[in-house]
């Protein structure tokens, strides 16, 4: 590998094997990076191409205040945000066949109680085990579904707030909300029905 130096004086002269050599040595490291960041091998993948471009046209920008590796990162990192964000945007929800459409209304709230509990004590001890199956089912979800959750139920902020706060689109949250509830509600079904048959 040429030196850090060496490397950039190639690539402010836009010679190919400055570039070539550029792809050779980060090239997997960044789109390693960008495919954690991402998710996804095709976006990431896309991204590190826009990194690459953008890298091409201001390299004569490059002040050396960081390494050039430093910078290379911030680039891939900037354009996988991009990305992630560009999805967000274009999030697709198929709605045929919900086994939960019927659960809600328009407005996200539940369509009727859930479940009445009684206040007997065999009651009690069941929802204090309802109760913990909905938290540690709460941990288990992603972390955007869990804070989506919080927000929500817990702490009744509307969507704008929410998406002010998750930096998120009002699509992106009620996507993040159904898909959590779901879970949620998924736990509540398998408890009732374990409940059920003993």
């Amino acid at each position: 590998m040429q030196n850090e130096e060496q490397l950039l004086v190639g690539l402010r002269r836009l010679d190919n094997a400055a570039y070539s050599e550029l792809l050779r040595v980060y090239g997997p490291t960044l789109l390693g990076y960008a495919t954690r960041l991402i998710g996804n091998r095709d976006d990431a993948e896309e991204a590190v191409q826009e990194a690459i471009v953008s890298i091409i046209g201001h390299i004569n920008r490059f002040e050396g205040r960081c390494s050039l590796r430093s910078w290379l990162f911030r680039i891939v990192h900037h354009k996988s945000v991009d990305q992630l964000r560009r999805g967000a945007r274009y999030v697709t929800v198929s709605e045929d066949n919900d086994p939960l459409e019927d659960k809600f209304t328009r407005l996200g709230k539940w369509a009727e109680d859930v479940y009445a509990w009684e206040n007997s004590p065999e009651a009690q001890v069941d929802a204090r085990q309802m109760l913990e199956i909905v938290h540690r089912k709460m941990n288990d979800l992603p972390h955007n579904y869990r804070q989506m959750l919080l927000l929500r139920e817990v702490y009744q902020l509307d969507t704008p707030e929410i998406c002010e706060i998750l930096d998120v689109t009002p699509v992106h949250a009620r996507v993040m909300l159904h898909r959590a509830r779901q879970a949620l509600y998924q736990a509540v079904e398998t408890y009732r029905k374990q409940r059920g048959s003993t």
